[in-house]
């Protein structure tokens, strides 16, 4: 039996946090809720750990750990704006990406589609940089969010 397997079997989902429990099902393994009120969209673990001491040292308060991972998929990005959207503390949201496999313009389709799907309460801040930056910066340029 492969570990995630053995995970999926013990997993008692009654007792995980529901915001936890849906983004794994939108494909996001990597999101914990916290108790902050920045929310926070990266690719990376490190990145993750970097933005959330840099937002503690500046005196904010991360809401949760998400990390949508290195998959070009704007879907992920949408699902991740829909588990944001969804925790009421979350009063704003910081997207970092440095995009070495995960493509700039793929995470700025995302970001423009789910302010399509969707009706964002919050401000939205962000910082692409690496691979496509000029595709995604005219993505986010011809379709102000």
């Amino acid at each position: 039996m492969k570990m995630h397997e053995y995970q999926a079997k013990i997993l008692d989902t009654e007792q995980e946090n529901p915001l936890e429990v849906d983004a794994r099902g939108k494909g996001i393994e990597n999101y914990v809720k916290l108790d902050g009120d920045i929310g926070i969209v990266v690719n990376g673990a490190g990145l993750a750990m970097a933005v959330m001491d840099t937002l503690k040292l500046a005196g904010g308060r991360p809401a949760n750990f998400l990390d949508i991972g290195t998959l070009n998929d704007s879907r992920r990005v949408v699902n991740a704006f829909r588990i944001l959207s969804a925790d009421p503390d979350v009063k704003s949201v910081l997207v970092n990406i440095f995009g070495g496999m995960a493509r700039v313009d793929v995470i700025a389709t995302g970001i423009v589609e789910a302010h399509r799907e969707m009706e964002i309460k919050f401000p939205v801040v962000v910082r692409l940089a690496g691979t496509n930056l000029a595709a995604g910066e005219r993505i986010l340029g011809a379709n102000p969010v």
